[in-house]
């Protein structure tokens, strides 16, 4: 009996994307150094190292590319799917969404309440940074537990700053469903342009302005981004309109189209960090630094997938390709959450001995962000680990260092 042949269409092969990690990795240790650097009492930094705050306003590029990030690696699996389908559907994915990321921050959570209830020094704080999110209410802890509190302009910077924009990627993946309705039946390009256009709106308005409107448009082109590079070589031909096949075929000029956005959006930030602009910038940083890692995200996935890298981005790709970076990326999340209370507490340390602003900036750099990342592996191996998928797993257990006795007997069983 002759083989029946199966008309559905089968899914593209998933590639190992180890730049991804080592992309992770520098924003998180961006993210950490810079509130790292946040030493003293307030105005201290601006007071004594008058050069750093402009520097640290330039570099704020971080959080508009995880955002990216974020849409354009929950889109993988959807854009091997030649019907682009959720695995799962809806349902699994919220499942999914909430097991991976809902339980390491609700720890986070309780952890830095237990912090702030039983030291009075932070507790109390009222001279440094930290005293902007004090004092903790029962409307930030109920907005916090439920991920919601960048909805409110009384409690998006509340209890950890930094949080803000867990709240935002949280609601943006459980968007994702109601974005692919649509993005199935109308071109993708124009679902983009129109959660950009009402990202303008939401800026325009006033209407959750305070919450990072254009995170929504920079969460649908790291969608876009993987519509484009991720699936059949037959399906991607037909995906990809004219202009970025020209740019595919053309990787130099996307790099450097990537290096000019990121240049403009640190150049608006210098800019704007040391008054030569008046205006506010924000938005015009986001789109910049967001399409610029989005063009790069995009560049070093087409060459990988198609196995073709030219001299530069393979080049490209090494500055993300080192061990420690690929590591720091694993453990993103964790030190993400866990960082700004540790950096605030030892920060009053600081105040309290009197320590001069240069020198308590050279402790925290040298000394206390590494036990940061030292910390963020242990987090994550209790309170994330067990959320995280199997390659995960195995990656983050090579981080720990082996038992001799247990190394003895794997040697002995193989």
């Amino acid at each position: 009996m002759q083989q029946q042949i199966s008309q559905t269409p089968t899914s593209s092969p998933r590639h190992d994307l180890a730049f991804l990690d080592g992309i992770r990795g520098a924003l998180v240790l961006l993210v950490v150094v810079g509130h790292a650097a946040g030493v003293g009492v307030i105005g201290a930094l601006e007071r004594d190292l008058p050069w750093l705050p402009p520097l640290l306003g330039a570099i704020e590029i971080r959080v508009p590319v995880f955002v990216v990030l974020s849409g354009y690696s929950l889109m993988i699996a959807v854009s091997m799917d030649p019907l682009s389908r959720l695995k799962g559907g809806w349902r699994g994915h919220v499942v999914r969404r909430t097991r991976r990321l809902v339980p390491p921050y609700l720890i986070a959570l309780v952890l830095t309440l237990l912090l702030i209830a039983v030291v009075p020094a932070v507790r109390e704080d009222e001279v440094s940074s930290w005293s902007l999110h004090l004092p903790v209410t029962w409307q930030s802890v109920v907005t916090h537990a439920l991920l919601v509190h960048n909805l409110f302009p009384d409690t998006i910077f509340s209890i950890v700053g930094p949080w803000w924009s867990l709240g935002v990627e949280w609601q943006l993946g459980l968007l994702l469903p109601l974005v692919l309705v649509a993005w199935r039946r109308i071109d993708p390009a124009w679902v983009v342009a129109a959660m950009f256009t009402l990202s303008a709106v939401s800026s325009v308005t006033g209407v959750l302005k305070w919450s990072a409107p254009f995170a929504l448009g920079l969460f649908g082109l790291g969608m876009y981004v993987a519509h484009l590079t991720h699936g059949r070589d037959d399906v991607l031909a037909r995906r990809r309109p004219r202009l970025a096949r020209l740019g595919f075929n053309r990787p130099a000029l996307l790099v450097g189209l990537a290096v000019a956005l990121f240049g403009g959006a640190i150049a608006l930030g210098w800019l704007s960090s040391t008054g030569s602009i008046t205006v506010p910038t924000d938005a015009a940083r986001w789109i910049l630094s967001g399409a610029g890692g989005a063009v790069l995200i995009a560049v070093l996935t087409d060459r990988e997938v198609h196995g073709s890298d030219t001299a530069l981005t393979g080049r490209v790709r090494r500055v993300f390709s080192p061990l420690l970076l690929r590591r720091l990326g694993l453990v993103s999340y964790s030190a993400y959450l866990i960082h700004r209370p540790i950096l605030a507490a030892v920060n009053l340390g600081y105040i309290a001995l009197g320590l001069p602003t240069g020198a308590a900036l050279a402790v925290q750099l040298l000394v206390v962000v590494p036990i940061v990342f030292g910390l963020s592996v242990v987090f994550a191996w209790l309170f994330e680990r067990p959320f995280m998928n199997s390659h995960q797993r195995s990656q983050l257990t090579e981080l720990l260092p082996k038992r001799p006795g247990r190394n003895r007997m794997q040697r002995t069983a193989t």
